[in-house]
């Protein structure tokens, strides 16, 4: 299976709100995506990305998802609804794939794809940040089917009293900058939580893969 894999992950958050708030041309192509300032070569995975959620059909035209997130009252829970269905295998074997191990993870998208250990690692750390972007946490997949409205979440404030945790805050954030001669730029931050835990080994893993992409 073929899974997406972004290097540069805190993008998908800046592109994911343009389909949310965009009326998208007849074309979604690599212009398309410069033309809104992705312009790294890495950035061509974003419409892999739009076509494994099922924004973008095979020819790059953007589907009936796309124009029904233009909606703000429905676009959170077809985001929602889009990422369970393109990882549906995952969500199959691990109903809960979302808050899984990072252990877990690497041994299935390894055996499913057959990849290396630095692609795997970067299909997790793109799966984890659509999964909070579309506030997966909010649901107990266990029991819910898509369409179902999400759990009432606890109160974040009554959580971290009981665990004496503070809560996390915003994984990810993008935003759109004025670059030199005029040009838009992007300015990404990312937050990954890795539980003390976690598997060493993708801990390790993630940090070197960070630590590259810091030096680029």
């Amino acid at each position: 299976m073929d899974f997406p894999i972004l290097h540069d992950p805190g993008s998908i958050e800046l592109l994911l709100s343009t389909v949310a708030r965009t009326d998208p041309p007849k074309l979604i192509d690599h212009d398309y995506l410069v033309s809104l300032g992705f312009k790294r070569e890495v950035d061509d995975g974003l419409l892999k990305l739009l076509l494994f959620l099922g924004f973008i059909d095979d020819n790059g035209q953007p589907s009936v998802l796309w124009k029904k997130s233009l909606d703000p009252k429905h676009a959170p829970q077809i985001l929602r609804d889009s990422v369970r269905a393109a990882y549906g295998s995952l969500f199959k074997r691990f109903p809960d794939a979302h808050k899984e191990d990072g252990s877990i993870l690497m041994e299935y998208f390894r055996v499913e794809t057959g990849d290396s250990d630095p692609n795997v690692a970067y299909m997790i750390l793109t799966f984890k940040v659509l999964c909070d972007l579309a506030n997966l946490d909010l649901l107990n997949l266990a029991d819910a089917e898509p369409g179902e409205k999400p759990a009432k979440p606890a109160k974040k404030a009554a959580s971290a009293k009981k665990t004496g945790k503070a809560q996390p805050a915003d994984k990810v954030k993008a935003e759109v900058l004025r670059g030199q001669n005029g040009s838009p730029g992007i300015r990404i931050s990312i937050n990954i939580d890795l539980q003390d835990g976690s598997d060493p080994e993708f801990r390790d893993l993630v940090m070197k893969l960070l630590k590259k992409q810091l030096e680029l």
